[in-house]
């Protein structure tokens, strides 16, 4: 069962909203933060979920890291879902399920869940919630954020089970294990790094199956410094709002 605990900006996504809007709910697995863009439009979009890493929660990386603007600064015409996980390692993961996830986050909103594409973008050890939804769960695309440690098999079942499924791989402490799942890729587009931020995208990445990415931002620069974040964002086969485009500088935080 979720309550609300925080509404800012709107009651919630709204077609057409002029505003972003961004819910928090309480659930029994911990927090959950819905966004939308202003001009969000429910009929094209799609879900973007978000899940951080190791040594903080999902409200301090919503505040901290500044999300709501990085999933603004990529224009997607999106709902954008950020998702409680494991602080530490021994802490076990919050939601085994993102089935159980998208029905919280239905059951708290006014209008209905996008039927678009469903992303999932993980930072670091955000590894361990999404092999849990691997198996059986909706999902098109993977967004690996520095998150690809050890061999990850069911990542290897996943990519193979569909030929429609994309993964994005960016490494930077990973690159050990990165380098050796796309040397069994032959169709890897690979960036030996990311191009400045005026550049606004990494030309060719969203029409490749699987791209990896050589960062030269850290570890945590991937997630907080408000250029790595939104260009692989742009990099998803999603549509961006009204007056948004996928080749506009992007703001660095």
């Amino acid at each position: 069962m979720c309550t609300l605990v925080v509404s800012i900006c709107a009651a919630g996504p709204a077609h057409g909203a002029s505003r972003p809007a961004h819910l928090r709910l309480r659930t029994q697995h911990g927090p959950v933060h819905i966004w939308s863009p202003a001009n969000y439009d429910r009929d094209t979009a799609g879900i973007v979920i978000y899940v951080h890493g190791y040594f903080t929660d999902v409200d301090d990386a919503w505040k901290e890291h500044r999300l709501a603007r990085q999933f603004a600064e990529s224009g997607l015409n999106a709902l954008f879902v950020a998702c409680e996980a494991p602080e530490g390692p021994r802490d076990e993961v919050n939601w085994r399920s993102l089935s159980a996830l998208l029905d919280a986050v239905a059951a708290s909103i006014d209008d209905s869940l996008p039927e678009g594409r469903t992303i999932v973008v993980g930072h670091s050890a955000a590894h361990r919630t999404i092999a849990m939804w691997l198996d059986g769960d909706p999902i098109d695309t993977i967004v690996l954020v520095d998150a690809l440690y050890g061999e990850m098999q069911e990542l290897h079942t996943w990519l193979d089970a569909d030929e429609e499924h994309r993964l994005i791989d960016v490494a930077r402490l990973t690159r050990r294990w990165s380098d050796v799942l796309h040397a069994e890729i032959p169709d890897t587009v690979v960036f030996d790094r990311f191009p400045p931020a005026k550049a606004g995208k990494l030309s060719g990445a969203r029409h490749a199956r699987v791209v990896y990415v050589h960062s030269q931002h850290d570890h945590m620069s991937l997630v907080t410094g408000g250029v790595a974040l939104p260009m692989l964002l742009r990099a998803v086969e999603l549509p961006v709002v009204m007056n948004a485009s996928r080749k506009a500088p992007i703001r660095a935080l």
